[in-house]
């Protein structure tokens, strides 16, 4: 069943387009993370969801709910959607109790108290409800906003860069966490963010974004192994790209001699193709004879980045810490088996 479908949105800000007839449709209990540069329109997108953003076409709909078109503008009040900021929107006066019961107000004391208690069980912050936010760590924070759009029962949750001010071990940690808490509560979730590692770790699918539009929808996994252009190719990770020349489905010359794919590939003979090779699709070497300098190493903890000069095209390749090659070293290339990703010579 569909938490949210979007049909030709689009968004202009004066003759600018931000959203360009942009179609999304998120199921329930699913977490889609949308994802690209910044201006891309992705803050634009969650803020016509909630009912923020004006000068729209399209259509969108909530659980099968019409909450906007031509003809129709639900205020945010009223399309049951929790909203998540970048920086919590806590209400510094309030402790944390009231910070969470801040949309409880038509309920009694009794009924108030028992559910803030059920949300700060939920979220880990038993205890905490006489301290203020200025008491609280950055992750104790954002829990407490998480409770309080909780607490308003949403039937879609809407997050915006909210783990960009944590540090990289709390941020991960909390991420974990929230993605169980949304799973466990049936929880349907659109979250915005510049990190494809965050995007990696809470999302079931990614939306990339370009100029407005989406420009290919899938699992984390897919956009790395399988993406469509060298655009997604480059944003999901480091990319290195090898010309490679058709000698029938499976087989290709290049710089690094006959390579075989283990897909078949539908293009004529002799055509020229450009071939997308990860760091970790290349086997490096040493060898007093081989062709490739090792003209740069990236140390990154647990492996390193090696950028070697081949036949004066430069590559990048992922070796792990066991490595003994040093920086001028000569040695040899070669492909790894995996299936082919290629993209014409001019895309």
């Amino acid at each position: 069943m569909s938490a949210l479908t979007i049909q030709h949105l689009s968004c202009f800000y004066q003759k600018n387009q931000v959203l360009n007839s942009l179609d999304i449709e998120l199921q329930k209990n699913q977490i889609i993370c949308l994802l690209g540069e910044s201006g891309c329109g992705k803050t634009t997108l969650l803020k016509a969801v909630a009912g923020l953003q004006k000068n729209l076409q399209g259509k969108i709909s909530i659980n099968n709910r019409t909450v906007y078109n031509d003809a129709l503008n639900l205020p945010a009040e009223a399309r049951k959607v929790g909203f998540i900021f970048q920086d919590y929107a806590l209400f510094p006066h309030l402790n944390v109790f009231d910070n969470i019961a801040f949309s409880l107000y038509k309920k009694n004391k009794n009924d108030k108290q028992k559910q803030v208690e059920q949300l700060l069980t939920l979220v880990q912050l038993k205890g905490y409800d006489n301290r203020y936010p200025h008491q609280l760590s950055g992750g104790q924070q954002q829990r407490v906003a998480i409770a309080r759009a909780l607490a308003y029962q949403p039937e879609l949750m809407l997050l915006d860069e909210p783990f960009s001010n944590l540090d990289h071990h709390v941020r991960f940690q909390l991420i974990d966490e929230i993605r169980e808490l949304f799973k466990q509560q049936q929880m349907s979730a659109l979250f915005v963010t510049h990190s494809k590692e965050e995007g990696f770790a809470f999302a079931d699918k990614i939306a990339l974004m370009q100029s407005g539009k989406i420009v290919q929808i899938d699992s984390p996994s897919t956009l790395y192994n399988q993406p469509i252009s060298k655009y997604v190719a480059d944003f999901m990770g480091r990319s290195n790209y090898l010309n490679i020349e058709v000698l029938d489905k499976c087989r290709y010359q290049s710089d690094f001699g006959v390579l075989s794919s283990q897909k078949e590939i539908d293009c004529p003979r002799g055509e020229t193709l450009s071939l997308l090779l990860r760091p970790e699709q290349i086997l490096i070497n040493s060898s007093d004879n081989g062709m490739g300098i090792v003209k740069k190493i990236d140390f990154l903890g647990a492996f390193q980045y090696m950028t070697v000069t081949y036949l004066a095209h430069d590559y990048c390749v992922k070796q792990d810490m066991q490595s003994l090659i040093q920086v001028g070293d000569r040695v040899s290339l070669s492909v790894l088996d995996h299936d082919f990703v290629v993209f014409q010579e001019n895309e």
